[in-house]
C-alpha cells in the first residue's frame, strides 16, 4: 500500500550510508548506473521518498523513509518485459541500503531481519519481516548465509522429470539466487548435457 509523499533528492556530498561515493553527480544529484550481463543497462538519479505499509495482521500503516533509483534510462530487457524496475534484496551496499534494510531500523517498523519469497508461474508472494508458520518449520530446508553480497547455495545436480542429466558435481559452482534473472548460466558440461535433452526432446520452433 503505497501514499503519496514529497520526494527528495540525494545529494552528491552526502549519498546513501555503504554507497561511499555516488556513481554519478549531475547537479549535485547522486546518481547510479548498472549494467547486467544479458545487456540491459539502467540508470538515473537517487531519491528519497516515504513508502508506506501495511502489517498484514492489524491493517495498521506505518511509513518508511528510502532512497531508492528513479530511472531516467533503460535499454535491453527493462524496455520489452513487462516488469519495469527492480527491488534489490542484497546483502551487499553498494548502492545504499534496501528497502528492507530501512524496515528493519527505523523506529515504528523495526521489522524482524528476516524475508522469504515463493515463486510460482501463477500467484508468487514475497513477506517481509515474517516468520515461517510453525506447520512449516519442521519440513523447511534451511541453507546458512555465507555471507558476501549474493545469496548463494551450492548446486550439486541438474533434474529433469527426477532424472540427472549426468555430470558431475564437481562440475558446478555456487549458484546465485536471484529472482530477477532471465537467464541461466552453467559451466560447459551440464550445459552440453542439457542442451542436448531439450534439443531432444522439444524440436525447432515446437518451444519457445
Amino acid at each position: 500500500r503505497a501514499r503519496a509523499a514529497r520526494v527528495e533528492a540525494v545529494t552528491c556530498h552526502s549519498p546513501p550510508h555503504g554507497m561511499g561515493v555516488c556513481r554519478t553527480c549531475d547537479k549535485d544529484q547522486c546518481g547510479y548506473s548498472v549494467s547486467y550481463t544479458e545487456g540491459s543497462t539502467i540508470r538515473g538519479r537517487i531519491v528519497s521518498d516515504h513508502v508506506w505499509f501495511a502489517a498484514a495482521a492489524t491493517g495498521k500503516v506505518a511509513p518508511v523513509r528510502c532512497t531508492f533509483g528513479c530511472q531516467t534510462y533503460e535499454s535491453g530487457l527493462f524496455n520489452s518485459q513487462v516488469a519495469d524496475g527492480i527491488t534489490g534484496m542484497s546483502q551487499g551496499q553498494s548502492y545504499g541500503p534496501t528497502l528492507f534494510d530501512y524496515m528493519r531500523t527505523q523506529e515504528g517498523t523495526k521489522s524482524p531481519n528476516v524475508f522469504s519469497m515463493c515463486l510460482s508461474e501463477t500467484v508468487g508472494a514475497m513477506v517481509l519481516g515474517g516468520t515461517v508458520p510453525p506447520s512449516l518449520r519442521a519440513s523447511a530446508q534451511w541453507i546458512p548465509y555465507s555471507g558476501g553480497g549474493s545469496y548463494t547455495v551450492d548446486m550439486v545436480d541438474i533434474r529433469i522429470s527426477g532424472k540427472s542429466v549426468g555430470s558431475s558435481s564437481s562440475s558446478y559452482r555456487s549458484t546465485i539466487v536471484d529472482s530477477g534473472t532471465t537467464f541461466m548460466y552453467l559451466p560447459p558440461d551440464p550445459y552440453r548435457k542439457l542442451r542436448d535433452h531439450w534439443r531432444g526432446n522439444c524440436p525447432w520452433g515446437a518451444c519457445s
